[in-house]
């Protein structure tokens, strides 16, 4: 056998090998993706964040976040400290204490004045850490005839 030969061979072996890698790499990289539905006990949005789960919600400027356990149940709020590392719109960030509030929930109140992008909040409890990113940007909403007024 040339070498030439030999080495097309070897070569196209590797292609095939390199491929089937890929694509069982892909394939798992997919599975663990893939989004699932979260209960939201407090009507806002439920992120996975390690062995917890994080809820944030926001109305007339208040935001309210609370961790939640594996199965989506809020955790009592004793022993626990957050953080919100907050991004505005201008690119700036800064990170907020989250207040206790009630038995399960952490609140901040946002400066009505500025607009933000996004709140990473991480929580601590018992040496855990869990961490999520949320969307804190106003979307218009569609006026009742379906269209996006903006004035």
């Amino acid at each position: 056998m040339k070498i030439t030969n030999y080495l097309t061979i070897k070569i196209t072996s590797m292609k095939k090998m390199y491929f089937t890698v890929l694509l069982a790499v892909l394939a798992v990289l997919g599975v663990n993706a893939q989004d699932h539905k979260h209960g939201s006990p407090h009507g806002g949005t439920v992120k996975s964040a390690g062995d917890f789960h994080i809820e944030v919600s926001v109305k007339d400027g208040m935001v309210m976040a609370y961790l939640l356990d594996g199965k989506e149940k809020a955790m009592a709020n004793t022993g626990v400290t957050g953080t919100a590392l907050i991004q505005t719109a201008d690119g700036q960030t800064s990170t907020i204490t989250l207040i206790p509030s009630g038995k399960e929930g952490f609140m901040y109140t946002l400066d009505k004045g500025k607009k933000y992008n996004k709140a990473i909040v991480t929580f601590v409890s018992a040496g855990k850490t869990a961490s999520a990113s949320f969307d804190l940007a106003s979307k218009p909403k569609p006026a009742a005839d379906g269209h996006n007024h903006q004035h």
